[in-house]
């Protein structure tokens, strides 16, 4: 349900913030990220 509300990485699609807790990084769910040019990206995709 949280994931809704969530932005999605505009490469991969996943759910993306700027701050993930340990706890939630480790399940999967949620990714960290950044927003750059008025887009999300997970730190995986820039990192590619």
């Amino acid at each position: 349900m949280v994931k809704k509300v969530l932005p999605s990485c505009n490469v991969c699609g996943a759910s993306v913030i700027d701050f993930v807790e340990p706890e939630v990084a480790k399940e999967g769910q949620v990714k960290e990220g950044k927003y750059v040019n008025n887009l999300w990206v997970c730190n995986d995709c820039l990192n590619k």
